[in-house]
């Protein structure tokens, strides 16, 4: 089995991997206070609750966008009570993403970016675009040359709606949802249409920017995934190919052919 561990900003998302099947799926929120004894113990509650024991897992694979958290999972998965030490792969440099970079510095760009993009142009082929809609809302593309040409990165719903909220006395908590209409009878309809309807109109006009400029088909399929994107993505005028675990898969996928690469020149 392989254990993939997507390290976000706010949740890290767990996928368990079985003969190239997605087994089982945790969630946990994201605490840099935490110790790397605290992780091991709350990650082996969770793979315990699916009848799973940390002795069953062969390796795992991490993307972190939270770099004081990487070592820490990293030690965390390496804690087996003695046994031998699970094999822990990192995202970076060595993990084969059967993609390029066309960024100006690949280390600044998120792991997480790197591996959507990869499991996207596993799924539908390029050119092939996506858009993660999480903490951050990330736009990126890939050409017909299995070139990532750069990223468009933007305050994610909720953190928009909490920005609004640190500066303007009178906004009021609101839970996000489907706006009624473009325009809200109250300050929660409108804040929800603000955000959310605005979101998706940010994305529609975002996408259309970027095939124009990169000369991307109109057919381009556009990958989205992320926690708010069913929500965001219900008002969006493209067509969206929603894929709530792109990145556990990203990352299977990676350990996968880095590891036949590394076997091939043994």
């Amino acid at each position: 089995m392989i254990l993939t561990i997507d390290i976000g900003n706010s949740s890290i998302g767990l996928g368990l991997f079985q003969d190239n099947t997605l087994i089982a799926t945790a969630k946990l929120s994201t605490d840099t206070k935490r110790s790397a004894d605290e992780y091991a113990v709350v990650i082996r509650g969770l793979l315990t609750s699916h009848d799973i024991e940390i002795c069953e897992i062969t390796a795992a694979i991490i993307s972190s966008v939270v770099p004081s958290l990487t070592h820490t999972i990293e030690a965390a998965l390496r804690r087996k009570d003695g046994a031998k030490p699970l094999p822990v792969m990192t995202v970076g440099n060595g993990v084969k993403t059967g993609i390029s970079l066309k960024v100006d510095d690949p280390a600044q760009l998120g792991s997480d970016i790197v591996v959507n993009a990869s499991a996207a142009v596993k799924l539908y082929g390029v050119p092939v675009a996506v858009v993660d809609i999480g903490t951050a809302t990330v736009i990126s593309a890939v050409n017909d040359q299995k070139a990532l040409m750069g990223v468009a990165i933007t305050p994610g719903p909720t953190a928009s709606l909490e920005g609004l909220r640190s500066s303007a006395a009178l906004i009021p908590y609101t839970e996000l949802g489907t706006p009624a209409g473009t325009l809200g009878k109250n300050t929660p309809a409108a804040l929800r249409s603000g955000i959310v309807m605005g979101h998706a109109c940010m994305i529609d006009g975002m996408l259309t920017r970027i095939f124009a400029e990169h000369r991307l088909p109109e057919s381009t399929p556009v990958v989205v995934t992320g926690g708010l994107a069913p929500l965001v993505t219900a008002e969006c005028r493209h067509t969206l190919k929603y894929e709530e675990h792109l990145t556990l898969w990203g990352l299977y996928h990676m350990y996968i052919t880095t590891v036949a690469a590394q076997n091939k020149r043994s």
